[in-house]
């Protein structure tokens, strides 16, 4: 059975009230024997306080959850780990909600998470989420009037706070680093076109093109789906395009690009450059290692967490957008364009 306040008021003699000013730190004018006393009682009966009556009392129950869309990709790993250092940091638990990519979870988990009673809930939306369930997943929240942020992926319209990278931005980056080492046929694996973060990266891949005078060609793009699969499917299709570099949107795609293109006996960067985005630890112990974008994944999940624990406090959703900044991290997997491809 758990130890009650009243089992440690039998224990120790005192009065509920005293030993509720003392659990409380509220006890100014108790001496300090008697807190003494009671604290030695706490420890002997091994008191923890009734969390969901303490939540009931304060209407917080210092929970949050976390939906994530692929707990395997090593990205939310990470995303992960950032928002759970932060929650220990604060004091607060985290509700850890994987998805595996199904926006059918989204739904099911919020309900879950606002049946446990959570502060609030940090929001990754599920890869198959169009415009219209990213909409219904709002909604949802707002109708259980749920404080949220949505990380990395998200609905512009929706009435948040925002926590993502400048994905134009790091599209650029990549596209801009292989015209300058040469390369004219540049293929890019897309994420699914549906999402603003793959629509962001390709806006930035189309930006530097523009800039360098070269026409986006649209047979150099092959919509991928964030994984290894389509990372390889990629490879078969555009090699016959005549690309020398490929830029996929996500190092699992790129892993999906090298492991297909060493099954066809091509060398990378010797045959075809190749450049990844987020910077996952695995990436700098390939074979050879993956020059790619960096996403600072971790700090996101601490900021998210930040940002959260704010509109729980003020007890609103508050729009707004925290931006990071991506980096190009040069590694082996790119090198200069030795002979450009026929078209």
């Amino acid at each position: 059975m758990r130890t009650t306040i009243k089992d440690i008021a039998n224990y120790t003699g005192f009065s509920v009230t005293t030993i509720s000013l003392v659990l409380n730190n509220k006890a100014k004018k108790i001496p300090k024997s008697t807190k003494d006393t009671i604290m030695e009682a706490v420890e002997k009966l091994n008191y923890h306080p009734n969390q969901l009556a303490v939540g009931l009392v304060k209407k917080r129950t210092g929970t949050i959850g976390l939906v994530i869309s692929d707990v395997s990709n090593v990205f939310f790993s990470n995303l992960a780990k950032g928002v759970e250092d932060e929650c220990r940091k604060k004091g607060w638990n985290l509700i850890l909600c994987n998805t595996n990519d199904k926006h059918e979870r989204d739904l099911s988990y919020i309900q879950v998470l606002a049946a446990k009673g959570v502060d609030g809930i940090l929001f990754c939306m599920a890869l198959d989420s169009d415009q219209k369930k990213a909409a219904e997943s709002i909604q949802l929240l707002e109708k259980l009037k749920l404080p949220f942020v949505m990380i990395d992926r998200f609905l512009e319209q929706a009435n948040c706070c925002l926590v993502f990278v400048n994905h134009k931005q790091g599209g650029y980056c990549a596209t801009t680093h292989l015209l300058e080492l040469g390369h004219k046929r540049i293929g890019c694996v897309t994420g699914p076109l549906r999402l603003e973060d793959s629509m962001d990266r390709l806006k930035g891949y189309e930006k530097a093109l523009s800039e360098a005078d070269i026409a986006v060609a649209k047979e150099l793009i092959f919509e991928g789906n964030y994984d290894r699969e389509s990372g390889a499917e990629a490879v078969d299709y555009l090699l016959k395009q005549g690309v020398t570099a490929i830029f996929a949107f996500n190092d699992m795609s790129a892993y999906g690009v090298y492991n297909r293109l060493k099954q066809k006996g091509l060398s990378v960067p010797e045959d075809i450059s190749l450049i990844g985005y987020d910077d996952i630890f695995f990436s700098e112990i390939l074979d050879v290692p993956l020059t790619t974008i960096r996403q600072p994944v971790y700090d996101m999940g601490v900021e998210a967490v930040r940002q959260l624990m704010e509109e729980v406090e003020k007890g609103a959703n508050i729009q707004k957008s925290i931006t990071f900044q991506p980096t190009l991290v040069i590694r082996d997997s790119t090198g200069p364009c030795k002979n450009e491809k026929k078209e």
